[in-house]
């Protein structure tokens, strides 16, 4: 019994819990979560098709991404579209919504900012996020609707910072808060809210994504289908 009393005794003088974790743990189980990194280094291709409902106007997308950064996105609508693409280098936009009939080439600054907008990375930020120039701080815990969950402050290399939340019995990623990378919104900071996550060829990807600002919804994205490891020929990035 004294043994019993002293081991609960010394329990409560540790300045951190028996199930404590550290960033490194919480990192590591969250990519488990999603499939492991052995999984996603796997894939090459992900097309993606659903729906984009923005300020109450749904409308269809497709999205195209190839390893390591090639990106397409095609918006269609009432006969017209949005279209824009980054091929690792320079990118490209038409907006036959506004009457453009070519594309719009992005070189430089311009075409940073619209892949930063994109977010045309493929792999997860987390895989491999020390050998990328990352860090992560474990900031302790939050409850984030209804869920308790391990609060990451994330500095990427480039000295963006973003807070994510993940649940403590699950890990998956609950929310992000970050600046949004849409010249429009010119930096406001968003809440983006993951859900819905569906297993896709040993992968997991969340198929509902709500951004909002100020507890008003600004964009939900709902995906209908995703495919992986089919064939993207390069061009399909070009203009």
């Amino acid at each position: 019994m004294q043994i019993k009393i002293l081991i609960v005794f010394l329990a409560l003088l540790s300045p951190f819990p028996v199930n404590a974790q550290t960033v490194e743990q919480v990192i590591k189980k969250y990519v488990k979560f999603i499939g492991s990194e052995k999984k996603w280094k796997k894939v090459n291709t992900i097309i993606t098709s659903g729906e984009y409902n923005y300020g109450g106007i749904a409308f269809p997308f497709s999205a195209y991404a190839k390893a390591p950064n090639l990106y397409k996105f095609k918006v269609p609508y009432n006969g017209k579209y949005y279209a824009q693409a980054f091929d690792g280098m320079k990118g490209w936009k038409i907006d036959a919504f506004k009457n453009e009939s070519t594309a719009t080439l992005l070189t430089g600054k311009a075409a940073l900012a619209m892949a930063n907008e994109a977010d045309v990375e493929f792999e997860n930020a987390f895989i491999d996020y020390q050998a990328k120039g990352h860090q992560a701080i474990l900031e302790g815990k939050d409850t984030i609707q209804g869920n308790v969950c391990f609060k990451i402050k994330f500095i990427q290399k480039n000295g963006e910072t973003e807070t994510y939340y993940f649940k403590d019995q699950t890990f998956e990623l609950v929310m992000k808060n970050a600046a949004s990378k849409n010249v429009e919104l010119q930096g406001t900071l968003l809440n983006i809210f993951y859900s819905d996550y569906r297993d896709v060829d040993g992968i997991k990807i969340p198929f509902k994504t709500i951004s909002e600002s100020n507890g008003q919804v600004i964009l939900t994205i709902t995906i209908n289908k995703v495919v992986v490891n089919t064939p993207i020929p390069d061009k399909e990035f070009q203009p």
